[in-house]
């Protein structure tokens, strides 16, 4: 009888080791899920910002691919140099407007009268 109730208890605390362990189990199982959702919710999130990202630096090269071709259309160093040496050559600022050679003209042609 004894070894009966020997035999009893050590099922008792056995059976209760089981039961504690399938507990530990659940929260494990439960933890792992709840883990697992975040991290679903983190790479949904993550992956949102990575296309945004994606579309900004796109964005980003055709505005420099347009600034290049304005810069390759723009005058160079050496043209802006010749239409300089130009504009030096035929002193624009001696250069009279049609206005006043008409009142020159008239003016002399008052003279001679």
């Amino acid at each position: 009888m004894d070894q009966v109730n020997m035999v009893n208890r050590r099922l008792r605390v056995l059976e209760e080791r089981y039961a504690n362990m399938g507990k530990k189990q659940q929260v494990s199982d439960q933890n792992m899920l709840k883990n697992s959702r975040e991290l679903s919710t983190e790479i949904k999130a993550i992956n949102e910002e990575m296309t945004e990202i994606k579309k900004d630096l796109e964005e980003v090269k055709d505005r420099m691919q347009m600034m290049i071709k304005e810069l390759q259309a723009s005058a160079k160093k050496d043209d802006l140099e010749v239409v300089k040496k130009y504009l030096n050559l035929w002193e624009p600022v001696h250069f009279v407007t049609q206005n006043e050679v008409e009142k020159i003209v008239r003016e002399e042609m008052g003279r001679d009268e």
